[in-house]
């Protein structure tokens, strides 16, 4: 995945958004990844990521669509084309990733065979973000498609209905991860406005906008080591402000790093293959005798971002690959060029 034709500061952001999930899937939830216990520098860096690591996904998420909307207006092709680009990775890699996991020696989470089978439906492990985000797609399309997004007002009007939405309890059965998209559309929504207002954001909180980052990454991570129990659940009016307020915040700063943008054009590999070879890197390192809580994640990360690097690369040669496993749009064959015989000159 090409990041030339995209603008230097999204790729960014995108590489930051790959280095905090990774770090976070290394590290691992209380009790998961490398059970890292409370009271570790790691705990606190893993709590302290709730409120901004899928809020910033998605936000660049709604960015990017804002800037290309329904091509056309045809909304067919649409449909079409995010089913190829979220659904076809979700049967393709999440079912056979969750299948590994149920029936895998040595792994961290419970997944039986028959849910790791049904996950398409009820959404397990990281692959919850494609059914999510799918169904935001097709709900914004829709309105898109129909002129219902128009005017500034109705956009705003929009992510007002969204939060409404995010501030309510979730529904008890999370059917094609409905949960997620909920919780995900105001990030959609910020994004759309975050681009249509660019510039203006640029230019008033360019200098503001790093200092207000850091600042409230400075605050979650004081809060994580003081008593994790202090971080509320995501879906809050706190999760909401905070995690709209460091994205905007981050896209303002204006922030462009090499690095990051190159970790950037990979992203949609980085999400889907992370947990396997962070996976990996843990199970080789342990064999090793390796117990040293950095250098695992060290490990952990280099493998969890470098390793789908390398397999994008590999699946992007071939079409049957990069269409199941990385949902890219095959490339078409280009026509042989037609043979002119040449006419040899007769001797006279």
């Amino acid at each position: 995945m090409s990041s030339k034709k995209k603008s230097l500061e999204i790729e960014t952001l995108r590489g930051l958004a790959c280095l905090l999930l990774v770090l976070y899937h290394v590290i691992g939830p209380l009790g998961g990844g490398l059970k890292i216990d409370i009271g570790s520098p790691f705990r606190v860096i893993a709590d302290s990521m709730v409120y901004v690591r899928m809020p910033l996904f998605t936000f660049i998420s709604g960015y990017i669509y804002s800037i290309y909307k329904i091509r056309g207006n045809d909304f067919s092709a649409f449909f079409s084309g995010k089913v190829r680009r979220l659904i076809v990775p979700l049967f393709c890699v999440g079912v056979p990733f969750s299948v590994l996991q149920a029936v895998g020696p040595g792994v961290n989470k419970d997944v039986g065979v028959i849910d790791a089978l049904l996950s398409f439906w009820v959404p397990i492990n990281h692959f919850w973000f494609l059914q999510a985000v799918f169904i935001i797609f097709m709900f914004v399309g829709l309105l898109e498609w129909r002129g219902m997004l128009r005017s500034a007002t109705r956009l705003y009007g929009l992510f007002a209905f969204a939060a409404l939405l995010f501030l309510l309890p979730p529904f008890k059965f999370d059917a094609f991860g409905i949960n997620g998209a909920i919780y995900l559309l105001p990030f959609f929504v910020a994004g759309m406005i975050g681009q249509e207002n660019v510039d203006a954001l640029k230019q008033r909180f360019k200098v503001i906008g790093p200092l207000v980052f850091v600042l409230i990454s400075l605050t979650l991570l004081y809060v994580a080591a003081i008593d994790r129990e202090l971080i509320v659940d995501r879906r809050s009016l706190i999760g909401l402000t905070v995690g709209c307020v460091s994205c905007i915040a981050l896209l303002s700063s204006d922030m462009r790093s090499k690095a990051l943008t190159w970790l950037g054009g990979y992203s949609y590999a980085i999400f889907l293959f992370h947990v396997l070879f962070a996976a990996t890197s843990r199970f080789v390192l342990g064999r090793l005798g390796v117990k040293d809580e950095s250098l695992l994640v060290l490990g952990g990360l280099t493998f969890g971002l470098l390793g789908p690097v390398l397999l994008s690369m590999v699946f992007s040669r071939f079409n049957f690959t990069s269409v199941l496993f990385l949902g890219e749009r095959a490339a078409k064959k280009k026509a042989a060029a037609p043979v002119t015989p040449v006419v040899q000159p007769q001797n006279s």
